[in-house]
């Protein structure tokens, strides 16, 4: 498995992308959107320009309809 460590990365999109990556599987998309922004600021090349976008409205999307919230099944 290619891993990437935060301080490795040699740019600040690598380092952004990596943590709203780790965001995501923990659900705190507000996060993880925030940390696509930045990415998406930071891209050098289209490739990582358009999958930040896409990503960053994922994450947002998520965020506003509450997507993992720990509390969703109590009431039931």
């Amino acid at each position: 498995m290619n891993m990437i460590a935060e301080h490795s990365a040699r740019n600040n999109y690598g380092l952004y992308a990596v943590g709203a990556g780790r965001a995501e599987r923990e659900q705190e998309w507000d996060k993880a959107a925030e940390l696509w922004r930045k990415a998406l600021s930071s891209a050098r090349s289209s490739h990582c320009r358009q999958w930040a976008e896409v990503r960053m409205a994922f994450c947002a999307n998520a965020a506003a309809r509450r997507w993992g919230n720990g509390h969703e099944s109590q009431g039931v």
